[in-house]
């Protein structure tokens, strides 16, 4: 799979401003138009809550993150003071779409391949707290043999290497890159029956008998966790699954606000990015795109989605969506912990 065009936006407001410049660490994503204000919301928590000096890469499949998305997130990255670039990426037929993930995650593998330099890789649907940039250190000390940094899920890495999603040992949301030369993927994909969530089950496939372990605090997923433990922060929260914190109307978020749930972390820190932008002619589209990203997604009719389908209810709802919550919530210790309105 080859990269296409680059484009590069150059800012450097996180180097020394005298002397010689700090080692840049460098962080990958990849996204497709509808996970725009996501990643500005996550480089805007990176920015915040880091202390290491980084620079971005945004990769995108080819036709998915339209010239106006780009130029948009250029002008962000460059408000927030980060050297970054953009990377145009080949499709493939293999790529497929499984329930609510997108092509666009197999880009972590194009991404891994171009970039032989040791790199972070973020899923955007997550976002930084005190303490993220602390990989950097455990990815410089890991091994080519051991290929891959990758974080615990749940206290060891006995599970099963199942096609369950859930069961896997590792989440590839939050990836470490050592340097050097990367393992055959496209092989094992060519001969790899269809299961639930291919990219993961090919990355455990890959990686989980050698990768080096470090603390789930580095990829935290919000369906293992009921509330925030303010003492005690994880360091990267993962907001995998269909719905996601911003689907959730602002008008809805007092009960997610009162029980301090995962989302809040994300709410923080949407609300610390909106602030940085006041009195600046970013605010404008960036509340277009934050708008946008409320009925981002897609409806499934699974009952993984059941959470995804309840936001876009109240969404349609509007101002009958309160009245709603509150009558739903009085069920809540029979929900799930993933369905966090009805706290």
């Amino acid at each position: 799979m080859a990269a296409k065009q680059r484009f590069v936006l150059s800012t450097q407001k996180q180097m020394a401003t005298s002397g010689e410049a700090p080692e840049l660490h460098r962080v990958v994503c990849a996204i497709d138009s509808n996970m725009v204000f996501p990643l500005a919301v996550l480089v805007s928590s990176m920015c915040k809550s880091g202390t290491k000096p980084f620079r971005l890469t945004v990769g995108y499949l080819d036709g998915t993150l339209p010239e106006a998305a780009r130029e948009y997130l250029a002008r962000i990255f460059s408000h927030l003071g980060i050297a970054a670039d953009f990377l145009n990426l080949d499709n493939d037929a293999r790529f497929i779409t499984q329930g609510h993930i997108s092509p666009t995650t197999f880009a972590k593998f194009l991404l891994g391949d171009a970039i032989s330099d040791e790199h972070l890789w973020l899923d955007a649907d997550t976002v930084a707290l005190p303490g993220w940039d602390g990989i950097f250190d455990e990815i410089a000390t890991a091994s080519s043999a051991e290929g891959l940094v990758v974080a615990l899920r749940g206290s060891d890495a006995s599970a099963s290497a199942s096609a369950n999603p859930s069961d896997l040992p590792f989440n590839a949301g939050v990836l470490g890159w050592p340097q050097g030369k990367r393992r055959d993927w496209q092989a094992p994909l060519a001969s790899l029956a269809v299961v639930d969530t291919q990219e993961q089950y090919l990355f455990n496939l890959l990686y989980s008998q050698t990768a080096k372990w470090v603390s789930e605090n580095f990829n935290t997923l919000t369906y293992r966790l009921n509330k925030l433990n303010r003492l005690d922060l994880p360091f990267i929260v993962h907001y995998a699954g269909p719905h996601k914190p911003w689907h959730l109307v602002p008008s809805l978020r007092h009960r997610c606000l009162l029980h301090d749930c995962p989302w809040v972390a994300w709410f923080e820190a949407e609300a610390a990015f909106l602030i940085s932008l006041s009195d600046t002619e970013l605010l404008t589209p960036t509340r277009r795109y934050r708008v946008g990203a409320v009925s981002s997604g897609r409806l499934q009719w699974g009952r993984e989605s059941s959470g995804y389908r309840l936001l876009r209810l109240l969404q349609w709802l509007g101002p009958l969506a309160k009245p709603l919550v509150g009558l739903l919530s009085l069920g809540r210790r029979w929900i799930p912990r993933g369905t966090h309105p009805l706290h």
